[in-house]
């Protein structure tokens, strides 16, 4: 399971170049296409990131639900052709926002 973290990580940066290519017309692939991509392993790495660490280090409720659920948005964004990818983006900054606002709420944090 560590292997498909680092692989899907080592992914993304390749989708991006892909995602380009199709939006500067030399790639002759749909836009979903390109930019599935880049969120499939995006939203592989952040499943595996709960799967490996968080499942097992959070609290249950809604903290154990945050990456699960980011991972299926992040797959939603798909979807949305050439936006796909800055949705993306943007589902992983405020996953990032919501799990340091819950971590900062909890009165042990530190």
């Amino acid at each position: 399971m560590p292997s498909a973290t680092l692989a899907s990580a080592a992914t993304i940066g390749s989708g991006i170049e892909v995602t380009v290519e199709q939006v500067t017309h030399h790639a002759h692939i749909s836009a979903i296409a390109a930019a599935s991509v880049v969120t499939v392993p995006t939203a592989l790495f952040v499943f595996m990131v709960w799967a490996l660490h968080a499942r097992h280090f959070k609290e249950r409720g809604r903290r154990q639900l945050v990456l699960p659920v980011s991972s299926a948005l992040v797959l939603v964004t798909t979807l949305a052709g050439h936006r796909a990818v800055p949705l993306a983006g943007l589902v992983c900054e405020l996953t990032v926002a919501l799990g340091a606002s819950m971590s900062a709420r909890r009165p042990d944090a530190g």
